[in-house]
């Protein structure tokens, strides 16, 4: 008889997680320069053990793999995988919840004793997705790999904001790094103290910064005319996450010192993250395997061209999702990175369900961004695309706006805001107002849907 998957006897071993030296530029040196090759013999070996363990434990993945009439053994290569393995969608998890009344959506494939807590996505385009969680869980240990990137080291202080998603664990991997975290909760209010603490204990890089927290940054810089430069001088990078960073803000951090390190979600494996030379989110493909599919035809399609990220857990046993479309659309890129990384880096371009067509032309929410942030009022960047329908004759948008800062009447900053949409994208525009405090409220605190029915 074949010994039970589910304790995944037959593994390989993991690839080794060694801190490097501390003047190295990478955390796990073999690992984040590996060969493509090499990289891909190790998915290989990792994708046949997390396939047997999350077909015997996940009731989701065994429905839908029986459904297929494929199993585990099936599977002996990439190629077979790639050719045979069914999806898992969004839409199947929650259908999964609901009929069964699971709360994980048959994605937890935790033993008895071993769950440490329950964490979850944001909930911003949908229902939010428990993500359960044990000790050491192997996918947080990409945030441990940027923060070492960007500079900290064992015995630095990292101020840790901690974001409404997947709990607390980004705290216990950097203190088994060796950082010593300061804790803060994602909110505006607790910005002053993020300043004191900055220039106290002078940390050296920050996780994670947001749209709200720079504003109120801004605010408290302005209303107490403290020099941000001397706030953030000891800090050699920042990173920034939760919805798309515009130029504005971006700039501003910058003329604080603060670099700026853009990250993403690995379609709620892990996170990716940008690395110094800025060109793209980081996957790391030890945790995880990464296609990018034609969003109709789930074929795949070359680096440089759009198509949705699908993921495959490589070392997540507690939640293993198993080709998982994200409804994500990136564009990758497979080539090494000018900073010496070898795995693979993404482009977010957008949601799938966000996307709009408007006289034949697909306009996205990144497209409005831009100018909603460089007008006065409204340069919190807050805005919603009203999309009942994929096709529109109009783009409309409802705007967030800061009454302090209203320079004459709304209708006077609504024409203005519609002038400069209409010239930038090409289309009729309808321009919504509404203030900012309304509009926070539609969403969890670090942002809101960009994109909504009504």
């Amino acid at each position: 008889m074949d010994a039970p998957a589910a304790d995944l006897r037959e593994r390989p071993a993991p690839l080794s997680r060694e801190p490097a030296p501390i003047y190295s530029d990478y955390l796990h040196e073999r690992i984040e320069t590996m060969p493509r090759a090499e990289l891909e013999q190790h998915q290989e070996a990792q994708l046949k053990a997390m396939l047997a363990h999350a077909y015997e434990r996940s009731g989701l993945v065994r429905q839908v793999w029986d459904a297929a009439g494929v199993t585990p053994k099936d599977i002996r290569s990439l190629d077979d995988f790639r050719a045979k393995a069914p999806f898992i969608s969004k839409d199947a998890v929650r259908d999964f919840r609901d009929a069964n009344n699971d709360p994980c959506g048959g994605l937890n494939c935790a033993g008895p004793g071993e769950l440490k807590g329950v964490g979850s996505t944001s909930g911003t385009t949908g229902d939010p997705t428990p993500v359960p969680q044990g000790v050491r869980q192997p996918p947080s240990i990409g945030y441990a790999r940027d923060l070492w990137h960007i500079g900290a080291r064992p015995g630095d202080y990292v101020s840790n904001i901690m974001f409404t998603f997947r709990g607390g664990h980004r705290g216990r991997v950097m203190q088994e790094v060796g950082f010593t975290p300061i804790l803060f909760t994602l909110s505006p209010l607790e910005m002053p103290r993020l300043c004191e603490a900055s220039k106290r204990f002078r940390p050296t890089a920050l996780t994670l910064m947001a749209n709200p927290l720079l504003i109120a940054l801004e605010q408290l810089f302005e209303k107490t005319g403290e020099d941000p430069t001397d706030v953030f001088k000891s800090y050699k990078g920042a990173i920034f996450g939760g919805e798309p960073l515009g130029a504005r803000l971006k700039g501003l951090a910058k003329s604080w010192g603060l670099e700026i390190f853009e990250t993403t979600s690995l379609g709620d494996i892990a996170g990716a993250t940008e690395c110094r030379v800025h060109d793209g989110h980081h996957a790391w493909e030890d945790i995880a395997l990464v296609e990018c599919l034609h969003p109709v035809t789930e074929e795949p399609v070359a680096d440089g061209e759009i198509g949705e990220m699908v993921v495959t857990a490589l070392t997540d046993r507690f939640m293993p999702l198993i080709r998982y479309k994200t409804d994500d659309l990136i564009t990758a890129d497979r080539s090494p990175c000018a900073c010496g990384r070898t795995h693979m880096r993404f482009k977010p371009v957008g949601r799938k369900g966000d996307q709009i067509i408007i006289d034949g032309l697909s306009i996205m929410p990144r497209d409005v961004l831009e100018v909603v942030e460089n007008h006065t009022e409204t340069r919190a960047g807050l805005f919603q695309v009203i999309r009942p329908s994929r096709e529109m004759d109009e783009l409309r948008v409802r705007i967030g706006f800061d009454a302090t800062r209203l320079e004459g009447a709304q209708e006077a900053l609504a024409s203005r805001l519609v002038e400069h949409l209409q010239a930038k994208i090409g289309v009729t525009v309808v321009v919504e107002l509404t203030l900012n405090e309304e509009l926070l409220k539609l969403g969890p605190p670090h942002k809101i849907p960009r994109v909504t029915k009504q």
